[in-house]
């Protein structure tokens, strides 16, 4: 058995009375976010930055205010925006009290300015560094002309070689080919479409013929053929055209002001390289210089070859043609650019005397020092 027992009159007062009062103070979610509302944004914006701005006592300070402002500006976090706005109305606060005359805080305001004043300098020249690093960067891989032809293609018209490539010009093929992809699939799919609507029309066409009389039937393909065929002709029209385009620019012939240009760039290419070897011929190591001496014959080649033949093929791999390593290019059937070079290393016939008594001084000089030594090491033992 269960009593019902209602609250009191008074009971029922007293809990309206509380909900009443308790109800305005219960937390309203707004439907959107903090940094969107006018109670936020107003303050912070024409209070605390306008403030700071206002008070702030040395440009330096200016300028530090408004790099933090913009570095926490993006902040969507409640507890870090509390953290930051705390800061930022202590710092007004300061300023205020400097520019009312605190000279303690004017003080430390003014130190605080030339750490600043040093940071920015500082900020000042390696940024100055970066900039001058980046740009001979780019200088270093800006795109060059190489004198080549980039042939005419479904994906790309008549183009100069270019090395690096630039990167639009692959994002350029790139994105046409794929799009050729699509154009491809998407021709199948309609091909598809279409044989299937022919069927649902011949479908048609066979039950009118087998039912119409006893059971009337209304198709819905056959009677509208052309409305249903009309979207994929018109789609198979646009993808034929574009291959129609895509086919002319495959075709197109190279301006003359390119063509001018690639001649251009063979001719700097060829100077290029003829003072290429130059230095190599006067002695400075390269990079080709230091790749063709690290190669060598094909695996199979090099397989059959005896130590001595190996010994040569690096040796005949230098730029020189005197003494030794022209020797061995002699040896190997290698055509010189000047055969006679080596004979220079004795000197000219008219010279030869005087070289002879020059050499055979030199030998006297060794030999008399190399006497001198041995008598002073002798007399110290």
């Amino acid at each position: 058995m269960s009593l019902n027992i209602l609250p009191s009159v008074e009971s029922q007062a007293f809990r309206a009375n509380l909900a009443q009062l308790v109800s305005p103070l219960r937390r309203v979610r707004p439907r959107v976010p903090f940094y969107d509302l006018a109670a936020h944004r107003i303050p912070t914006l024409w209070g605390l930055y306008r403030g700071l701005l206002r008070e702030a006592p040395t440009d330096d300070i200016l300028f530090r205010i408004k790099g933090l402002f913009r570095k926490h500006q993006h902040l969507t976090g409640t507890t870090r925006t509390i953290k930051q706005l705390s800061l930022g109305y202590k710092y007004l606060d300061a300023f205020k009290r400097a520019n009312e005359g605190d000279e303690k805080l004017r003080a430390i305001l003014l130190r605080y300015s030339q750490f600043i004043a040093h940071k920015r300098e500082k900020a000042y020249w390696k940024q100055l560094a970066l900039n001058e690093v980046a740009w001979q960067t780019r200088l270093r891989n800006r795109p060059i002309l190489t004198g080549g032809y980039m042939r005419p293609s479904a994906s790309n018209g008549p183009l100069p070689r270019m090395k690096p490539q630039p990167h639009l010009i692959t994002s350029m093929i790139l994105k046409r080919r794929r799009a050729k992809v699509r154009r491809v699939a998407r021709l199948a799919q309609l091909r598809e479409t279409f044989n299937f609507l022919r069927g649902e029309i011949k479908s048609e066409r066979e039950l009118v013929r087998l039912v119409g009389d006893t059971h009337p039937f209304d198709p819905v393909f056959a009677n509208s053929y052309a409305e249903w065929v009309e979207p994929i002709d018109n789609a198979r029209s646009e993808i034929q055209e574009a291959f129609a385009r895509t086919d002319e620019m495959a075709e197109t012939p190279y301006p003359p002001e390119m063509l001018e240009r690639i001649k251009q760039a063979q001719l700097e290419k060829l100077a290029n390289k003829t003072r290429e070897r130059e230095r190599e011929r006067r002695g400075e190591i390269l990079r080709r210089t230091i790749s063709r001496q690290n190669a060598g014959p094909p695996a199979p080649v090099l397989a059959k070859m005896t130590p001595e033949q190996r010994k040569m093929d690096k040796v005949a791999r230098s730029v020189s043609e005197v003494g030794y390593v022209a020797q061995v290019k002699r040896k190997l059937g290698f055509k010189l650019r000047d055969p006679n070079a080596w004979k220079k290393e004795n000197g000219s016939p008219e010279n030869k005397k005087a070289l002879d008594r020059i050499a055979r001084d030199i030998m006297w000089e060794n030999l008399k020092r190399q006497r001198v030594k041995a008598d002073v090491s002798n007399s110290q033992v």
